[in-house]
């Protein structure tokens, strides 16, 4: 069944700046934004890929995305998105102990298929790293989960997953089809729908501005989110300048950690939705207890 929910949280935002940026607590602006102050961030693709894109264009698709946010801050940023070696790693999220990745993937099996009615996964939002499987709403294409500093906003991880397992991700220029008719046509465009989570990766939120790479809507075919817009572009030379320290909302912002917490943004309904749009952000405490009003 469609759900409107996501549309509805959305419209109700009703945010319509050239950029919005991320807080702590969605929407609230007396809470910390969200924002990297590491100069250098290495992201990597997980080796699966996705299977049923032709032959390894999501690769390459995944690359152009973030280059294209690479361009912008190379022009007037001082952050440096870097491709790291791609890993089998299959694990989203933040460790406290040992390593963590920037990792970017494909689910292609969905949760509801593979993992028991009465696993516990289901209760702590585990089944997704316990059984490489969808977990979240089958109309959601993709999801950034970032894990940050609750008080200083500071982001210490950020990991983009994509519902391989619900929609079929194209990589080629043309109109738009719908499955099973995936060749030489646009259905969900992996570089359109990646360019659009790395914002979030980098610490944007929604905007419903006319042809913003950030907004809402994402209609099946869609292509327009590859280029990015001014007010995104803006939002990085603004909040990551050149031969400066990144900005937070908040000044000054607490030395004081108070721990990780963990934040999804963001999703977008299908082609059968009759408005498709992205979610809102929905937050995770630290023991990753799901938000229901904000979802």
């Amino acid at each position: 069944m469609i759900s409107l929910a996501p549309l509805m949280v959305a419209l109700a935002l009703g945010q319509t700046d050239p950029y919005v940026r991320s807080r702590v607590d969605a929407g609230d602006t007396n809470t910390q934004c969200l924002y990297w102050t590491a100069t250098r961030v290495t992201w990597q693709q997980s080796s699966y890929g996705n299977p049923a894109t032709q032959g390894e264009t999501e690769f390459d698709a995944m690359r152009r995305s973030f280059q294209s946010w690479q361009n912008i801050f190379t022009q007037c940023g001082n952050l440096v998105l870097e491709e790291g070696p791609r890993v089998a790693d299959r694990e989203v999220g933040y460790k406290r102990e040992g390593d963590n990745r920037n990792l970017v993937l494909f689910r292609d099996r969905d949760c509801n298929t593979v993992v028991s009615a009465t696993d516990a996964c289901w209760d702590d939002d585990t089944c997704a790293n316990k059984f490489d499987c969808w977990e979240d709403d089958d109309n959601t294409i993709a999801i950034t989960l970032t894990t940050y500093d609750e008080r200083s906003g500071i982001i210490y991880d950020s990991d983009i997953s994509f519902n391989a397992a619900r929609f079929a991700f194209t990589t080629a220029d043309g109109t738009a089809c719908f499955p099973p008719v995936t060749t030489n046509c646009v259905a969900t465009d992996v570089q359109n729908t990646a360019t659009h989570e790395i914002g979030h990766f980098i610490g944007l939120d929604h905007t419903r501005a006319t042809g913003s790479t950030m907004n809402p809507s994402a209609p099946p075919g869609e292509v327009s989110k590859r280029t990015i817009d001014t007010g995104s572009h803006d939002f990085v030379c603004a909040v990551y300048p050149k031969g400066q320290a990144s900005q937070a909302c908040l000044h000054p912002a607490a030395e004081q950690e108070l721990g990780p917490k963990a934040s999804t943004g963001c999703a977008a309904t299908g082609p059968s939705a009759l408005l498709p749009a992205l979610a809102a952000w929905a937050l995770w405490l630290v023991r990753r207890r799901r938000d229901e009003v904000s979802r």
